[in-house]
């Protein structure tokens, strides 16, 4: 098991990056790996929401159990070989702008051994997640000024 905090400053309100950022929908758009968002069940921001992620072979599900517009979204994905994520992310009007603040948890089943910890450690080093938030700012930023 591990955890990892990430934080992003967004030059939009907690209202317009919550509208993107809790879209099933526009996840392709700036999470990495060319995501194909499938089987949608919800609005994305209403506890209950699921819908399936698959990247190549890989498939997660993940199922929205938290949402308090704009500020906080909780999130749990049961993905491939057994591995699951619990992602809370918080959102704060800052400096004209908002701050998303990510903690996201890992949670490895035992017997892995060492493909297991290498895929760990692929996702708990951050620079996936850095870029995915810096394509999420620019996202956000350039419709914010539409």
């Amino acid at each position: 098991m591990g955890a990892m905090d990430y934080s992003v400053w967004i030059q939009a309100s907690p209202e317009e990056v919550w509208r993107i950022y809790v879209d099933p929908s526009r996840i392709p758009e700036w999470q990495t790996g060319s995501p194909v968002i499938e089987d949608v069940q919800g609005a994305g921001d209403v506890p209950g929401t699921t819908y399936v992620s698959r990247r190549g072979p890989g498939a997660a599900r993940t199922t929205v159990m938290v949402a308090e517009r704009p500020r906080r979204l909780v999130t749990h994905t049961e993905a491939y070989f057994g591995l699951r994520f619990d992602v809370e992310s918080r959102l704060k009007r800052e400096r004209e702008g908002t701050l998303l603040e990510i903690r996201a948890q890992t949670h490895w089943p035992r017997g892995l051994g060492l493909p297991g910890k290498l895929v760990e450690l692929v996702i708990l080093s951050g620079r996936e997640v850095r870029k995915e938030l810096a394509r999420l700012k620019v996202l956000v930023e350039r419709e914010s000024e539409t």
